[in-house]
C-alpha cells in the first residue's frame, strides 16, 4: 500500500460556496450553478484532472511540482454533492510520474501513469471511500502507448500501439500476480478497435474491433473473461454490398447484446449511415437507416440547401446510384435509457491546422482516441447527432445539433451529451470562456443554442483569464465545469484558481 497522510495546508483552499447570485429570471431549461469550489495555486506548477465516482462524488487529483520537477505532490480529494471535501491526501508518486489514464469500477478509482521509461506504467487502485491506495508497477514491452483503459473485477485490459509495427494491439494484466500478456486478435492493414466494454456481472470484457483490407470492411468481437482467456468470437458480416465501418457494443449486463454503429455502400472511411446488429458469427438481418431516413441529420444546413440535398439523393437512389453525401463519423459511447439505447456521433472533417486556437478535448478529461493523428491536421465539426433505439435495435427518432466552428487538435469527443429524467437531451461543451449548451426535446430539432456565463463567488469579483476549460458529466443531469481563472476580488486582490462549477439542468 502506498504512503498515505492527511493532508493539511498543501494549498490554500477556499471552501465550497453557494453562488446566490442567480435571482435574475430563468427560463425553463437554463441550468443553475448552485455551489462553487475554487482552490489557489498561485505561481506553482499544477496538474489537475477530475472523476465522477459512484455515491453522486468527484475525486479530484492534483500534483504539485516544483520549478525544476525534482519534488511533487500528489493529492487526492473526494468531494460530494456539494463540493465538500469527505477526505484528502496524499500517495508516494515520484515526480515524474504523469498522469494518462483512469477507469472507476465499483469503489475504486483506478488510474494510469507514464514515467520516464516508456516501458514502465505505474497503476493506482484509490478506494473512493477512504483515500486508500495500492499500486503496481509494469513493464509493458510491447506497446509504445495507451490509448484505451478498462478495467472487470480489479483485472485491467488496455489498448495500446505496438512498439514494433505501430498497429493497435490488446493487453491484460492481473495486478496481484502481475500476470501480464498479449492477447489474440485478427489485425489487417487498417485494423483499429472500436469498443472495449465490460459486462462484471458475467465477468466479461467485449472488444470490438474493425478490421479491412482496404476493400472490405467487417466487426469481430471477441469476450475475454476475467483472466484474459477468451471466452467467443464473432465475426459480423456484411450484407447488401454493405461495410460495417465501426461500431459500438451494448453496455448491458444481459447475453443477448447488439452493436451500433455506422456503415458504408463504398469505400472505407466515410459513412453512409448507421445499423444495429445481433452479436452472432453469421449474415444476420440487421437494420440499417440511411442519413436520408433520418428526421434531422441535414438540419446543420440551410433549409433550401437540405431540401435540394434530399431531391438530389432520391434520384440518385432512383437511378440505381451510390448516395454522394458521406460524411466522417466520431462515435460516443453508448448509453442506457429507459427505452433502450442512446448513440451520439460527432461529424467532423480533418484540415490543416491554422495558427490560430483550438480547442482540445485532452485537457479537459476526455479519455479515449482511436486514431493515430498527424501533427499539422485538426478537426473541423460541423454537427453532432443523437439517436434513440429501442431494446431490439430499431430507430425511434434521432436529432441532430449545430458545431459551428468546433475545432480539435485530436480526434476525441469535444462535446457532452445526456438525457434528462423528462427524456430531453442535453448537450454541452465549452467554447471560449463559457459553457455552450441546448437541451431539447428527442426529435424536436432546435438551431438555438445558449451559452453560459460560469459565476464566481461574488458577482462584482471580475473574471480576467479563463483556460483550459472543461465540463464532464456528473449525476441525474448534473455536470462539472472546471478549469484555471485569473479573478481580481472585490477587494482588488489578484488570484489565480483552479475551480469547479456545479452544473444542475
Amino acid at each position: 500500500m502506498t504512503g498515505i497522510r492527511i493532508l493539511l495546508f498543501i494549498y490554500t483552499l477556499l471552501a465550497a460556496a453557494p453562488l446566490l447570485a442567480q435571482e435574475k429570471e430563468r427560463d425553463e431549461d437554463e441550468p443553475t450553478q448552485p455551489v462553487r469550489l475554487e482552490i489557489e495555486y498561485g505561481s506553482d506548477n499544477v496538474q489537475f484532472e477530475l472523476f465522477p465516482v459512484a455515491g453522486s462524488s468527484l475525486v479530484l487529483y492534483s500534483k504539485k511540482s516544483d520549478l525544476w520537477n525534482r519534488k511533487a505532490t500528489h493529492t487526492f480529494e473526494r468531494l460530494n454533492q456539494k463540493l465538500d471535501r469527505i477526505w484528502s491526501c496524499t500517495h508516494d508518486l515520484s515526480p515524474d510520474d504523469e498522469y494518462i489514464q483512469a477507469y472507476t469500477e465499483d469503489d475504486y478509482l483506478y488510474m494510469v501513469f507514464a514515467n520516464t521509461n516508456p516501458q514502465k506504467y505505474k497503476f493506482l487502485k484509490v478506494n473512493i471511500h477512504t483515500g486508500d491506495a495500492i499500486s503496481t508497477i509494469h513493464t509493458l514491452e510491447a506497446i509504445r502507448n495507451i490509448y484505451e483503459f478498462s478495467v472487470l473485477k480489479g483485472r485491467y485490459f488496455l489498448i495500446g500501439t505496438s512498439k514494433r509495427d505501430l498497429k493497435p494491439i490488446l493487453l491484460y494484466i492481473d495486478p496481484t500476480p502481475n500476470v501480464v500478456k498479449l492477447l489474440p486478435a485478427t489485425y489487417g492493414d487498417e485494423s483499429n478497435f472500436s469498443d472495449l466494454q465490460p459486462a462484471p456481472q458475467h465477468q466479461r470484457m467485449d472488444v470490438v474491433l474493425t478490421e479491412s483490407n482496404n476493400k472490405i470492411s467487417r466487426l469481430q468481437v471477441k469476450s475475454f473473461d476475467i483472466n484474459g482467456e477468451l471466452l467467443s468470437n464473432h465475426f459480423i458480416l456484411q450484407q447488401d454490398n454493405k461495410n460495417l465501418l465501426n461500431a459500438e457494443v451494448t453496455p448491458v449486463d444481459t447475453l443477448s447484446r447488439l452493436l451500433i454503429g455506422t456503415y458504408s455502400t463504398s469505400g472505407l472511411q466515410l459513412s453512409n449511415g448507421f445499423f444495429t446488429s445481433p452479436v452472432a458469427s453469421q449474415v444476420v438481418n440487421g437494420e440499417f437507416y440511411s442519413f436520408l431516413q433520418l428526421k434531422n441529420f441535414f438540419k446543420f444546413m440551410t433549409p433550401r440547401r437540405e431540401e435540394k440535398t434530399r431531391r438530389r439523393e432520391q434520384n440518385r437512389l432512383k437511378e440505381g446510384k451510390q448516395p454522394s453525401n458521406r460524411y466522417r463519423m466520431l462515435l460516443h459511447d453508448l448509453r442506457t435509457t429507459p427505452e433502450g439505447y442512446m448513440l451520439a456521433a460527432e461529424i467532423y472533417y480533418p484540415q490543416r491546422r491554422r495558427n490560430t486556437n483550438f480547442l482540445d478535448p485532452n485537457l479537459y478529461g476526455a479519455q479515449f482516441f482511436r486514431h493515430n493523428l498527424r501533427d499539422d491536421e485538426e478537426y473541423k465539426r460541423t454537427h453532432a447527432v443523437v439517436l434513440g433505439f429501442d431494446k431490439n435495435g430499431v430507430l425511434l427518432w434521432d436529432n441532430a445539433f449545430l458545431l459551428k466552428n468546433l475545432v480539435s487538435s485530436s480526434l476525441t469527443p469535444t462535446v457532452e451529451i445526456s438525457s434528462k429524467p423528462d427524456g430531453k437531451i442535453i448537450l454541452v461543451y465549452p467554447e471560449d470562456n463559457n459553457i455552450a449548451y441546448q437541451v431539447v426535446n428527442q426529435d424536436k430539432f432546435s438551431d438555438e443554442k445558449k451559452k453560459l456565463d460560469l459565476l464566481t463567488y461574488h458577482e462584482k469579483e471580475k473574471v480576467i483569464s479563463t483556460e483550459q476549460l472543461g465540463i464532464i458529466p456528473w449525476y441525474d443531469g448534473n455536470f462539472a465545469a472546471f478549469g484555471f481563472q485569473h479573478i481580481r476580488r472585490i477587494s482588488g486582490e489578484s488570484q489565480h484558481v483552479y475551480f469547479i462549477n456545479k452544473i444542475a439542468f
